[in-house]
């Protein structure tokens, strides 16, 4: 017998989705039109956002609308080979706004924790090789949705996009190891370097303070810039808003996989479920605040004007414009 749709709650899960989807690609494309008119200035953070923004909207186009389409017809409507590439997709777009996220911790945490290493590249490579990998790992750790999920008869003439697990035990160990791989993992990889870049950052003001009390320096003395300290606490803001949108997600995915009795899906669970897509919607935003370069933009995107070319290469205000380099990492992972 076919599944009694509560229409309650359908009409709220396709209210937000529809929200979602809007917000993530207004802020995402907005963003990412700014820093391609910017491409001269090739600033490392301007790269990772690019490819944030980038990693956002595939969630919104192959995540979010997916979902929203499956909602409002019911039953997925499609073959088995559709069926495999949007359960792909979907997890595509989690894994590279997760470990997008990483990465850019992690170039942070090159760049204020080892600044020789960072500066010994010399010219900046056409390949940014955290970036590479983030988006490689992405690919490759996403392949067993193609396996997993499959087009199935739930009821005579009526199909679904289903996953299949051959032992009882295949639920939990899935769940489990997505909420590792795309959630705890990076979380603690990303804690540790925010850690040590606070750290560093402490040791060097109160290193900088003894210089200048004890010797009164005829220059100052060297240290984490203005710009890269404003570039730290974007990141940190970033990072904060990932954890707290998706930390219900995988914890009722948790329970439910785990309770024997899991809790029954109603509004609430599905709505914390839904949350974790907003993480797409506030990046591009945040990183709109912390720049003001792309606040200047949007505020004459809103005025129905464009800044000239002269505005938009000099800006030495911008967050992001830190004088390091991503040439020398490559053995970051």
């Amino acid at each position: 017998m076919g599944r009694v749709r509560d229409q309650a709650l359908a009409r709220a899960e396709i209210s937000v989705l529809g929200l979602v989807l809007a917000l993530t690609t207004l802020g995402n494309s907005f963003v990412l039109w700014v820093l391609l008119r910017r491409r001269k200035h090739h600033a490392p953070m301007h790269v990772f956002m690019v490819n944030l923004c980038v990693a956002d909207l595939v969630v919104a186009f192959f995540q979010v609308l997916p979902q929203l389409l499956w909602d409002i017809t019911e039953r997925f409507q499609g073959p088995d080979l559709l069926c495999r590439a949007v359960k792909y997709l979907q997890i595509v777009g989690m894994f590279a706004s997760s470990y997008m996220i990483v990465a850019m911790t992690v170039d942070r945490h090159y760049a204020i924790c080892s600044p020789l290493q960072a500066y010994r590249g010399g010219e900046p490579s056409r390949w940014n090789v955290p970036i590479m990998v983030a988006w490689g790992l992405a690919l490759v750790l996403s392949l067993p949705q193609v396996f997993i999920f499959s087009r199935s008869e739930v009821a005579p003439g009526e199909f679904e996009c289903w996953g299949h697990f051959a032992e009882p035990w295949g639920l939990k160990a899935y769940v489990t190891w997505m909420t590792i791989s795309v959630f705890i993992l990076p979380a603690l990889i990303i804690t540790i370097c925010q850690v040590r870049i606070f750290r560093e950052i402490h040791d060097n003001i109160y290193l900088k303070s003894e210089r200048m009390i004890t010797y009164p320096p005829l220059l100052p003395p060297p240290g984490v810039s203005k710009a890269m300290s404003k570039t730290v606490r974007m990141t940190l803001v970033i990072v904060l808003v990932y954890t707290i949108c998706w930390s219900p997600f995988f914890i009722v995915q948790l329970w439910a996989a785990w309770d024997p009795n899991p809790p029954d899906q109603g509004v609430a669970f599905t709505i914390l479920m839904l949350l974790a897509s907003l993480n797409s919607c506030t990046n591009p935003w945040i990183y709109t605040a912390f720049s003001s370069s792309v606040s200047r933009e949007l505020l004459a995107l809103l005025r129905c004007r464009v800044l000239p070319a002269s505005r938009r290469t000099s800006l030495p205000d911008d967050s992001t414009a830190t004088h390091t380099s991503t040439t020398t990492k490559d053995s970051i992972y």
